[in-house]
């Protein structure tokens, strides 16, 4: 019985080989796998059409623009204006665009949003804050964070060593809540504590102008003449600019509210030649 069962398998298995090398076979097995390869093509075209795979726009360069002539440009391209950030103090025109994202010439599919960065034509204001009443490290912060900067420091006699008595600005008192720009310099009175009350010169060299103020300040100290060399020519020179020599020199007491001279370059080199002159 169970010999006639294998005998019966092998011969339909025999029947199912012969008719897959039937032309019958061959021709519907032929058919359908053109039909699957054109399916897959169509799924893929169609995906390609969708995405726009491939295609892009490079993007315009909007920067000196306004915003009127940016989005007529940008309509002609299928693209869209956002305007994300304005700034005041920075190089460029007033009322155009002075950067974006993406760059120009960045591939990008029609619809794509441009982030844009204006040049205002009036300064941003803000309502000035009370610092009175606190230490100088805690009113720096909180001038910092309020977009001004500190300018100088006035020591008067007051038991409160290094307490904010009274913020000024152009050499005049101001009041909380009066109208002020941004990135003005408040100066500040201080208390002074003991009349003999010093505070010691930190070291200046190698720091550049923004770095030399900000050490001065966290000193209760000023920063007083800036002397440039012949390196510094352009207003990005004085930025970059690195102090090579200060006077008084580091580790030196003095009273609090005093001047630290110096003198700046873009020759590092210069750093070094100083302090061996000032070793001899």
């Amino acid at each position: 019985m169970g010999e006639f069962r294998e005998n019966k398998f092998i011969k339909k298995l025999k029947a199912f080989g012969a008719f897959l090398i039937t032309k019958e076979f061959l021709k519907h097995f032929l058919i359908a796998v053109s039909a699957s390869i054109a399916f897959i093509f169509f799924i893929f075209h169609s995906l390609s059409t969708i995405t726009h795979h491939g295609e892009g726009l490079s993007v315009p360069d909007f920067t000196g623009k306004s915003i009127k002539e940016a989005n007529i440009t940008a309509n002609e391209s299928d693209l869209v204006i956002e305007v994300i950030d304005s700034v005041y103090n920075a190089p460029g025109k007033k009322g155009t665009i002075i950067a974006q994202t993406p760059p120009p010439d960045f591939k990008v599919k029609k619809g794509r949003t441009i982030h844009v960065v204006i040049k205002t034509f009036n300064p941003e204001r803000i309502l000035m804050p009370d610092f009175t009443g606190v230490s100088l490290i805690q009113a720096k912060a909180d001038i910092e964070t309020y977009g001004l900067k500190i300018g100088k420091l006035k020591y008067v006699p007051d038991i409160a060593t290094n307490n904010v008595l009274a913020q000024m600005f152009m050499g005049k008192e101001i009041a909380p809540g009066q109208l002020i720009e941004k990135n003005s310099r408040i100066d500040l009175i201080l208390g002074m504590g003991k009349s003999n009350e010093v505070t010691i010169v930190p070291d200046l060299l190698g720091t550049n102008r923004s770095e030399a103020i900000q050490k001065a300040t966290d000193n209760s100290l000023n920063i007083g003449a800036m002397i440039y060399d012949e390196t510094v020519i352009t207003t990005n020179d004085s930025i970059s600019a690195i102090v090579w020599k200060q006077s008084p020199v580091k580790n030196y007491q003095t009273t609090m509210g005093s001047t630290v001279d110096l003198w700046l370059t873009l020759d590092p080199g210069k750093i070094n030649t100083n302090n061996d002159s000032e070793g001899q």
